[in-house]
């Protein structure tokens, strides 16, 4: 297939349920989410969860993976679909007593840097993350999770087509372990698709999720380039799996990431109080629900803050003057300073408690979390020192730090709900090119 566009249907690799089983025991979380119990829980779940190509437990973790699909692929596990399609994904979740869904298409996208202004990033991402992910893909030369992307503007004729094919049966439903459910329904009219690839051929795309992912393809084509001698035109690996849904879509949700420390200088944790009351009005909580409730209210700048030892209280830092941020950060645009990430990250992370940006990138301690209870439970059982809890930026927050060509810190956003992994894979040269 002739590849010209920006956007484009692929021939997805998807499960033959005749051969694997039911699909709610071959899909997976995202690969960042699945901690060590987790990764064994779906091993044991079957010998065909998409976790043993996207988070391999072997010690030769690549060529396992590797193996591994070239295994599936030979004995029909994984099928490549028999005609190129683009796929309507929705996802129907509850969130507060709210029945809610998001759709979106997956599709195959054409790489493209993010200086050139069309795709962009709006998180910093870790080294350590993009290395495992360019490892994988170089093994697999398949695609087997989706980044996903927002587009920009309003599309008429892309939610008529979302409306028309929610009313059909879907090609596939699973419910994850969330409780979420997944469908997904095939596009391969040629009219629907030429509207897509004409719909989203200009618009921006802000990467939501899968920042690392798609700096990895970016990396992997120009290796793959620089090896075949740069060849003329569009090559498979000129392009990746991208879930595209609209900024406007109404089940779009952005959940805050908080952030707990592991271990923090019991010197600085005794002269927090002196020190952050130059900044920030300090306001003193019992009861931990009273102080999300009003962290809920409190608007910009607020953050909440639980330490350990006898500084063991709980408060609502609320910023006194914005104009703070201009002297903790002169270099960033202001679309990045007014974000609370940013003001725990430049006031309370670095200049209290001496934790640079450097080594935050470097990872080991700071961790994060959508789960407040769980994290102030960390901080009561003695596993961490500290507990820091924001409200989440909006989607206009994302979209305006981009705009000035900046990035958020690491994990400022988390869109809920993720992306299931398993239910298409996008294979990057052929179904039966993996490098073993």
């Amino acid at each position: 297939m002739a590849m010209t566009h920006r956007i484009e249907p692929f021939a997805g690799l998807l499960y033959d349920p005749e051969r694997a089983g039911a699909l709610s025991y071959v899909v997976a979380p995202p690969y960042d989410l699945i901690d060590k119990a987790r990764q064994d829980a779906l091993y044991a779940r079957s010998l065909y969860n998409v976790v043993r190509l996207e988070l391999n437990r072997d010690p030769d973790r690549y060529a396992s993976a590797a193996r591994t699909l070239g295994q599936w692929l030979n004995e029909g596990v994984l099928r490549a679909a028999s005609r190129p399609a683009i796929f309507l994904y929705s996802q129907f979740f509850e969130l507060e007593g709210r029945l809610l869904r998001r759709s979106g298409f997956i599709v195959r996208i054409r790489l493209e840097e993010f200086s050139a202004g069309r795709i962009l990033p709006h998180e910093k991402t870790f080294p350590a993350a993009k290395q495992d992910r360019l490892e994988l893909l170089t093994a697999l030369n398949t695609n087997v999770s989706s980044v996903f992307g927002l587009y920009t503007g309003q599309h008429p004729a892309l939610a008529a087509i979302v409306a028309e094919l929610s009313a059909q049966e879907p090609l596939l439903e699973v419910s994850d372990d969330l409780g979420i459910r997944n469908q997904l329904r095939w596009i391969d009219d040629r009219a629907a698709i030429a509207a897509i690839q004409r719909e989203l051929e200009n618009p921006r795309i802000f990467i939501a999720d899968g920042h690392h992912r798609y700096e990895t393809a970016l990396e992997y084509r120009r290796r793959r380039r620089a090896a075949e001698g740069e060849p003329e035109g569009a090559r498979p690996y000129d392009y990746t799996m991208m879930t595209l849904v609209a900024g406007d879509d109404p089940g779009l949700v952005i959940l805050p990431t908080y952030r707990v420390a592991r271990r923090l200088d019991p010197a600085r944790i005794a002269s927090f109080d002196k020190r952050a009351a130059q900044w920030f009005t300090i306001e003193e909580f019992e009861r931990a629900d009273a102080m999300r409730e009003a962290l809920s209210g409190a608007g910009q700048g607020a953050i909440a803050v639980a330490l350990s030892g006898e500084q063991a209280k709980l408060r609502l830092l609320r910023l006194r003057d914005p104009r703070t941020m201009a002297d903790a950060m002169p270099a960033a645009p202001p679309a990045v300073r007014r974000l609370d990430v940013s003001v725990l990250h430049a006031l309370l992370l670095d200049s209290i408690f001496g934790i640079t940006p450097e080594q935050v990138k470097a990872g080991g301690l700071i961790e994060y979390t959508i789960d407040a209870p769980g994290a102030l439970a960390a901080l009561s059982s003695g596993a961490a020192s500290g507990v820091f809890l924001m409200n989440p930026p909006t989607i206009r927050d994302v979209e305006a730090v981009s705009d000035a060509g900046a990035v958020m810190p690491e994990k400022s956003t988390y869109f809920y709900p993720k992306l299931l992994t398993g239910l298409v894979l996008n294979p990057l040269d052929g179904a039966a090119s993996v490098r073993g």
